[in-house]
């Protein structure tokens, strides 16, 4: 076993005294942001903070309660990112609780909310809002109570959350609505909106954006109508039974993770005549539809970041006292073709995360935040 590293090592390492060294390490006074980024930097190359993490601020372990949806497709690309995250996490101390709820259940998760208030010690709490402002009253009440809060895949943008991960939606809805103008080429018809969830507000916000769009363009498309279905066969039967026997159809958008491989399906077997169809998100299964033109594209959203990039951002917060100027961190919104995808793209997320975090260092590397984008914390956040 090799030598174990101290702080002696990294003040001889770096040329400078160990009270500096200490000081750094657990953020007092006394020590520039640019030192002490290079003293963090040396004390993790060295591997003394895998062994001693608890001195990075303080002994005290830190606690992140993280609440999502689960039990489907896309909430398990989330849940592998906040993991992955977690796997990285425990060496500096943070331990994260876990919690899920069925879909965007509001109920569930002011009953989880509640409990967490009442009965858990946590120092952070990551949130996908089952609604953009009802759960307000929790956000902040953690908030007086110094617990960060931050939001992924749902934002709560009047509440006091530190920041929001995820897709900007109004947006994703307007690249929806710019593919359906290229490709339907001017053509007057109908574009029905397919949901699975008509009050999930990132539904709601991709569907508005493509009205939007469609509005501010004068096209002569009708978007007005928004039907939900539970689940890909209910999507399979409506398309089958009744959408494709409509006349005035040319496109179909569906806003959720849910529907694309119903859509496809029907189209497979009843032809795709010259119906535009723009999906959401990207599983293994629908691939072949993309590929083979039935759907012509999926607006990509990046399911692992969300809860992966959340996490660690917590934890940025947390460890080094630092609070973002940038309130939201959107993730690019990516149009996926056939001709940009293959079996890579689905797995792209994770290996990013792993070569640039997990295998070097956690902060302030190429490609991490600059120094603009950051400011001192102030009391109370």
């Amino acid at each position: 076993m090799g030598k174990k590293v101290t702080i002696k090592d990294i003040a001889r390492e770096l040329q400078v005294s160990t009270a500096t060294v200490s000081r750094a390490l657990n953020g007092k006074e006394g020590v520039n942001s640019h030192l002490q980024k290079k003293v963090i930097a040396k004390a993790q190359e060295m591997g003394y903070l895998r062994s001693f993490y608890p001195n990075l601020l303080d002994a005290k372990p830190k606690e992140i309660a993280v609440i999502f949806p689960g039990n489907d497709y896309f909430w398990e690309k989330v849940e592998q990112g906040v993991l992955d995250a977690q796997q990285l996490l425990q060496n500096f101390g943070i331990k994260l609780k876990i919690f899920r709820t069925e879909g965007h259940n509001l109920a569930q998760q002011n009953q989880l909310l509640e409990n967490i208030f009442q009965k858990e010690k946590i120092d952070a709490l990551a949130l996908v809002p089952a609604d953009l402002t009802q759960l307000d009253y929790f956000i902040n009440a953690f908030y007086l109570r110094r617990v960060a809060v931050a939001t992924f895949n749902v934002d709560a943008p009047l509440s006091k959350r530190l920041f929001y991960v995820g897709q900007d939606l109004n947006r994703a809805g307007r690249v929806a609505g710019k593919i359906f103008e290229c490709l339907c080429r001017r053509r007057e018809g109908e574009i029905v909106i397919l949901t699975s969830n008509k009050q999930a507000p990132s539904h709601v916000g991709r569907w508005q954006g493509l009205i939007d769009f469609v509005h501010k363009k004068h096209l002569p498309l009708d978007v007005s109508r928004v039907v939900e279905v539970k689940d890909d066969e209910e999507a399979y039967r409506l398309t089958k039974d009744k959408l494709l026997e409509e006349k005035k159809l040319c496109g179909i958008f569906v806003s959720t993770a849910f529907g694309n491989l119903g859509v496809g399906r029907a189209l497979r077997e009843k032809g795709k005549k010259e119906i535009v169809v723009v999906g959401n998100d990207l599983s293994s299964e629908w691939v072949p539809y993309i590929k083979e033109g039935l759907i012509d594209c999926c607006i990509f959203q990046a399911p692992y970041w969300q809860g992966y990039l959340a996490l660690v951002f917590l934890a940025r917060f947390l460890l080094f006292k630092q609070a973002f100027s940038e309130k939201s961190f959107f993730l690019p919104v990516i149009p996926i073709f056939a001709e940009n995808l293959d079996e890579s793209f689905l797995h792209f997320e994770q290996e990013i995360a792993r070569a640039s975090f997990l295998s070097s260092q956690l902060f302030e590397k190429e490609g991490r935040l600059t120094d603009s984008q950051l400011v001192q914390a102030k009391p109370g956040f």
